[in-house]
């Protein structure tokens, strides 16, 4: 005889009885819950499997629950202000004036496909490759885009008021830019969240899963939002309490938005991770690699620029960019020598021609109080190569803030080359302790300018001699 013991998904336990071969019985137990609770039980588990991705909580990281009652409370409010613009446009339209034209608005529907066709394809062209990498900062500027949208699109009725010809027609065709935007901007960075959220810390999720079930999630959402909408907006019909209740929405929702992206805590690495885990990296007495928990407060979400800031002090440290040209950023001295110094690396790093002055000796010294650094790739490089230069360029602008201000460049960019060669081994290793998908990087925003084909000194040197 022979007893199987199973764990059910549901909680329960199964135990089925093998004799001489055959099946004798089956039984399966519930959790223990007062009979009171049962029902309540398996409703919680219908809507569990219904709305949650397949073997949650383990198929997910451990950050999706609370950001899916956060964006469950964004869309409600959301759906409510979007019906209020909704009426407001269908005023403008016409609805209930029968002088209206069932063809100019037509026609102004159609001139507002048009001009966010147009928009998609640019924004897409444009900042396509920097959604993955920078998802926090689209996901809270898409909310801030649809937000802008429905405020345009809520106030055009009134723009008929103004003695300015055209005013409503411009304001709804920036409405559908509006939109475009937002379109692109949530599509590329909800894809990137929504793989972070299917890559548990241990384990595998399913994508697809996931999407589905938000999907169902945000269709439930806005059918609540819709049905509480038909009751509260017949109410809602002078001017001052639509802008009320509008403002109200508008601050909840991009307020909601605002801390769902802050508790967001992505493992992947990008630039501005990557300077922040290497700081505290550095800076530990004993080496001791950041959880991303530990970084995901210290990230600005609208930083759109370059600047390295310092962890600490929150003060820049200096500006880097990477894959650019070398022959559009160099300018003025630039000593062969620094050739030498990035033989086995697969990149070059140079500063701005105007942080750089020659002194009398010939050597080239560092001014000014923020430095600007540049990282020409050379050709062949891999993402574990950015990931390299973009910690050199990260150190070389923290020894430019150490005094003495005016320092050699030769020496600052063998001395920070010299410090990430001894810790970066180290460095990664205690990253891919501490949960960091150090196989996930995203240094390099869409492609380099140019990489560097070839460096032949010898050759230069001969052609100088012979000009000579």
């Amino acid at each position: 005889m022979a007893i199987i013991e199973e764990r059910l998904d549901t909680g329960g336990i199964a135990h089925t009885q093998l004799v001489n071969s055959i099946v004798k019985a089956t039984k399966s137990s519930r959790p223990e819950h007062g009979d009171r609770h049962v029902g309540m039980v398996y409703i919680v588990d219908l809507l569990t499997r219904m709305f949650l991705p397949s073997g949650y909580p383990n198929s997910v990281s451990p950050d999706y629950l609370r950001y899916q009652i956060l964006n469950a409370l964004q869309a409600f409010c959301n759906s409510l202000a979007g019906m209020l613009s909704s009426r407001a446009i269908l005023q403008g339209f016409g609805v209930g004036d029968p002088t209206a034209s069932a063809t100019k608005a037509l026609l102004l529907t159609v001139l507002q496909d048009v001009f966010g066709r147009l928009t998609t394809i640019l924004s897409a062209h444009l900042i396509g490759s920097s959604l993955y990498p920078e998802a926090k900062t689209y996901r809270l500027l898409a909310d801030v885009l649809n937000d802008t949208a429905v405020i345009l699109d809520t106030l055009s009725p009134f723009f008929n008021t103004f003695s300015i010809p055209g005013l409503r027609v411009a304001s709804l065709c920036l409405s559908a830019i509006f939109k475009s935007l937002c379109s692109i901007c949530a599509g590329g960075s909800k894809a990137a969240i929504a793989v972070h959220f299917a890559t548990p810390i241990s384990g595998k999720g399913d994508v697809g899963d996931l999407n589905a079930k938000d999907a169902s999630k945000e269709t439930v959402l806005a059918l609540f939002g819709m049905l509480l909408g038909t009751l509260i907006v017949p109410y809602v019909s002078s001017p001052l309490s639509t802008h009320i209740l509008l403002f109200i929405l508008v601050c909840l929702h991009l307020g909601i938005n605002y801390i769902g992206v802050r508790l967001l805590i992505l493992r992947s690495l990008n630039r501005q991770r990557l300077a922040i885990a290497w700081q505290m990296f550095d800076d530990s007495v004993k080496g001791h690699a950041p959880e991303p928990s530990e970084v995901a407060p210290l990230e600005r979400i609208f930083d759109f620029s370059d600047f390295v800031y310092d962890v600490t002090s929150g003060s820049p440290l200096g500006r880097i960019s990477i894959g650019c040209s070398f022959s559009h950023r160099v300018q003025g001295v630039f000593p062969p020598s620094v050739f030498s110094l990035f033989t086995e690396e697969r990149y070059v790093i140079w500063f701005e021609a105007s942080c750089l002055c020659s002194t009398d000796d010939g050597d080239v010294v560092i001014v000014g109080p923020t430095v600007r650094v540049n990282i020409f790739l050379k050709e062949g490089c891999t993402e574990q190569d950015q990931l390299r230069a973009w910690i050199h360029a990260v150190n070389v602008c923290r020894l430019t803030q150490k005094p003495p201000r005016k320092l050699s460049a030769m020496t600052v960019l063998k001395d920070a080359h010299s410090s990430m060669s001894l810790r970066y081994q180290t460095f990664m290793k205690k990253m891919q302790a501490a949960h960091w998908k150090t196989d996930d990087i995203a240094i390099m925003v869409g492609s380099p300018v140019s990489v560097i084909a070839d460096i032949n000194l010898e050759k230069h040197s001969i052609e100088d001699k012979k000009t000579r």
